[in-house]
């Protein structure tokens, strides 16, 4: 297949699979309101809805690491460069996640508010600082009852082949619980579709669970300092992962 053949392949293969997921949604999201017995049933529509996308798109999902136990404890802080990562994060990974955050620009599609809740996904409220705090103190009290909270370090889609600027929400939960953070590192993402693109290159994305990262000890004062530390060992897994994937 000559250059222009496989990229004409591409772009469809993306449009396809982008408006088969936008056209479904409303569906599964309805599904998991009015039939979805529980969490687990209700992620494991989400899931099978967000797996079709990425076989549309050719696209695998590999792990590695150790994922922490269910009654640990801990905060799972990822990083995302665009829509196939998050689709990579909802078909393989609730197993290891009990409570979950997620943009509030989820919640524009019909149902979803409603399905977020089933699914036990917090929708973080931008612009509204009361709002989120409350959000927080629900997180760390959850961690602090053994549950395993799943948090975006860059608090938004980054769009780059690389790793973005870090917040601090996935540091504060963590310090204020007094739990370890652990590191789950996306790569591969961007490379099968550029946010802002509808290019599917057929591909895998690799989630490599890390080491987990202490707080015992620190303070709210430590947060900034302390989530600069954690993008340190994003950067370097991500750039390893590139390395050996051969992107870039």
């Amino acid at each position: 297949m000559n250059s222009q053949a496989r990229t004409a392949l591409e772009y469809w293969r993306g449009i396809r699979a982008s408006l088969g997921f936008l056209l479904g949604v409303p569906f599964v999201n309805a599904r998991i309101v009015l039939g979805a017995k529980g969490r687990d049933a209700a992620r494991d529509l989400l899931a099978r809805h967000f797996a079709r996308f990425l076989v549309t798109c050719d696209v695998s999902v590999s792990v590695e690491g150790d994922m922490p136990a269910p009654g640990t404890g801990c905060i799972l802080c990822y990083n995302e460069t665009s829509f196939v990562d998050v689709a990579a994060y909802c078909s393989t990974l609730w197993p290891h996640v009990d409570w979950a955050a997620a943009a509030d620009l989820y919640a524009y599609l019909p149902f979803a508010r409603a399905a977020c809740r089933r699914a036990a996904i917090e929708l973080v409220p931008r612009g509204n600082r009361q709002g989120t705090d409350l959000l927080l103190e629900r997180m760390v009290a959850a961690v602090g009852q053994g549950a395993r909270v799943a948090w975006g370090g860059e608090g938004r889609l980054h769009g780059k082949d690389g790793i973005g600027r870090f917040k601090v929400g996935a540091s504060l939960i963590a310090i204020r619980a007094q739990a370890p953070v652990i590191p789950v590192v996306f790569c591969g993402g961007h490379r099968a579709m550029p946010l802002g693109s509808v290019r599917a290159r057929a591909g895998e994305v690799r989630i490599r669970f890390c080491a987990p990262v202490p707080t015992a000890g620190l303070t709210e004062a430590d947060a900034r300092e302390f989530t600069d530390r954690l993008q340190a060992e994003f950067v370097r897994n991500y750039n390893e992962m590139a390395k050996e994937m051969r992107i870039g």
